[in-house]
């Protein structure tokens, strides 16, 4: 009985958000960026390629071998071929896609947190949540039908944005990767599930439209931007010998950073991590990453909705 009625309140508020000009114009947005990016790594590859020799040629070409044949130690000049266009084409495309998962560690945040603020802010100012309260239904219903609501809105964004750009790469015959494609849809959907739900903690904060978008800035600032810096001023104060280990628990506090570093590892490019390379690579070996990585992503879920029930409980919402 409780799950039909989440279902029905749940369609009843997707409904309400479909209809908000803000989904469209947010997918317009996305489609454009998408095709820019592309355009923009497409140029980026046939500008700037990046190129790695060995041998000989490597190194200088006028070395002096005073009549010894190179080859006889293994120094075989390797010569450099031009990228075919395919190459150029993959090249861009993922780097097109490494830039759309930069900006949608950034945009999506702020996305979520100021539509689902508002979402439940207009209810308040409204006296729809107040119409809700006669039906005799508790907070975390009216909570969560927020939630999910709000999810498959986005969802539903992101599937048509970023869907029809990789069906129409499909059907233009361009090849692409798509296990980098598949991190990045991934990276999309855990970032609108876990704000969706800080958005929920704002709104049942907030009093006012006003109150709610500062909130919403300040913060998603503070995960964005912030974090990092005060990760790295802490760390320093910890014992050498914890240092990853606590690194790798403030990471987790943060979904940004913790699905950024997911990210980075599930494409192959956990070099950028430095010393700390093995480390991230044999937490990904043995499935510790992704299982920390959602098992975080879960707790910071019940945690806001049940601290928002809370809260409205206890200004008699």
């Amino acid at each position: 009985m409780k799950l039909r009625l989440i279902y029905a309140m749940t369609v009843h508020e997707l409904r309400l958000l479909l209809r908000s000009k803000w989904l469209l114009n947010f997918m317009i947005l996305f489609i454009f960026l998408s095709a820019l990016l592309y355009i923009y790594g497409l140029h980026s590859v046939e500008s700037d390629p990046v190129k790695t020799t060995y041998g000989l040629e490597s190194v200088n070409t006028n070395i002096e071998t005073m009549g010894v044949n190179p080859e006889w130690y293994g120094l075989k000049e390797i010569k450099t071929k031009d990228d075919s266009p395919q190459e150029i084409k993959q090249s861009a495309f993922n780097r097109s896609i490494a830039m759309l998962i930069n900006l949608s560690l950034w945009l999506i945040p702020i996305i979520c947190l100021i539509l689902g603020a508002n979402s439940i802010i207009a209810d308040k100012e409204s006296g729809r949540f107040s119409l809700y309260k006669t039906y005799q239904t508790s907070n975390w219903h009216y909570l969560c039908s927020k939630f999910f609501s709000l999810v498959f809105s986005l969802f539903i964004v992101m599937g048509v944005s970023y869907g029809l750009f990789g069906f129409v790469f499909a059907i233009i015959g361009r090849s692409f990767q798509a296990s980098v494609y598949q991190v990045f849809m991934i990276v999309n959907l855990l970032l609108i599930i876990v704000f969706s739900a800080a958005s929920i903690l704002i709104g049942a904060i907030s009093k006012t439209r006003m109150q709610g978008l500062s909130f919403a800035l300040f913060f998603w600032s503070i995960v964005v931007f912030v974090y990092e810096f005060v990760l790295f001023s802490v760390i320093e104060w910890v014992p050498y010998s914890m240092k990853l280990a606590s690194l790798f628990f403030f990471i987790l506090l943060n979904p940004v950073e913790s699905i950024r570093v997911w990210s980075i590892s599930k494409l192959n490019a956990n070099y950028v991590f430095g010393p700390e390379y093995l480390m991230i690579d044999r937490w990904e070996a043995n499935g510790m990453l992704t299982t920390s990585l959602l098992l975080s992503i879960t707790l910071l879920i019940f945690i806001s909705i049940a601290i928002s029930t809370q809260l409205l409980k206890k200004r008699g919402m």
